[in-house]
């Protein structure tokens, strides 16, 4: 055989050997997984938005080499579903209106190719599958101003069947958002958690019309760092804010009182929203990693 023949054989036993390795580890962490999922016991959900994009970070920040970070992610991602559904159930509801398809792919990418998706035409359907557990997770559109992107007011509630935001899709951007490639929030009955890079969503009622510069006035007197503020008018004549701020926002936040406080009977009712995990930017994942 000549000599380059041996080299590539010898190349090619290097691979079949680092698949076995691979192999190996992944049926070592299925086996953790499934000892996290009995120590968990019976549990409404095992999904970990916040946990995965620890994990994700981690590893972008450490990649180096001509492999591709989206792919990157993209395996662990599919890892993710598929582990995640080793120990409870998951399925998603995602908002899809006729001839769209953005929403369901952004859901597809996050969530797996082999987790139950189903579509609805509306996103008050999607908020239904979620309340009434035939969806562990709902994918909704990022807020706007028509109907679909007010699906947020369903937020300003308590209870057990009341939905928090729990993540921002796409978590690793591949291209700037348009039409065809849209973001999007991810909601479930299980809240979030914080992971050190986080936003933050405020529901805030009031009793008459507030301007949207005296309300960042309020937010800032009570250390609230505002991103984004959405209004919308109820049936009671009062006013929903859903407001976006940087950092993370339990439900027992003492600046939630504060703010309350603050607002001298302006405003009525304070409610903590969810979070998200701040996803890794367009310039993160087309950036060279460490040497």
């Amino acid at each position: 055989m000549p000599p380059e023949d041996n080299a590539l054989a010898d190349l090619r036993r290097q691979i079949d050997e680092i698949d076995v390795r691979m192999h190996d580890l992944l049926m070592q962490r299925a086996e953790v997984v499934q000892g996290i999922g009995a120590a968990k016991g019976d549990v409404a959900s095992h999904s970990r938005p916040g946990r995965e994009a620890e994990v994700l970070r981690r590893l972008i920040a450490r990649h180096h080499g001509p492999l591709p970070k989206a792919l990157i992610v993209r395996v662990w991602r599919e890892m993710f579903a598929a582990l995640t559904a080793l120990q409870g159930k998951l399925a998603v509801a995602v908002y899809a209106p006729e001839g769209t398809f953005g929403y369901r792919n952004l859901a597809r990418d996050q969530y797996g190719w082999r987790t139950p998706i189903a579509a609805y035409r509306s996103a008050a359907q999607v908020l239904e599958a979620v309340a009434e557990g035939r969806a562990t997770v709902g994918v909704l559109p990022v807020p706007r101003g028509d109907e679909a992107g007010s699906w947020w007011r369903s937020l300003a509630s308590t209870g057990d069947s009341v939905a928090k935001i729990v993540a921002r899709l796409p978590f690793a951007a591949v291209e700037p958002p348009d039409t065809d490639n849209p973001e999007a929030l991810a909601i479930s009955l299980d809240g979030p958690e914080p992971t050190g890079q986080d936003c933050a969503f405020l529901l805030v009622e009031t009793r008459e019309v507030v301007s949207r510069s005296h309300l960042r006035q309020l937010l800032a007197a009570a250390s609230f760092e505002v991103l984004d503020i959405w209004v919308s008018e109820e049936d009671s004549g009062q006013y929903l804010h859903l407001i976006e701020v940087a950092g993370w926002v339990p439900s027992g936040d003492e600046r939630l009182e504060s703010l309350l406080t603050l607002g001298d009977g302006t405003i009525s009712q304070v409610w903590a929203g969810g979070g998200y995990a701040v996803p890794l930017s367009l310039e993160v994942m087309t950036a060279p990693g460490p040497a």
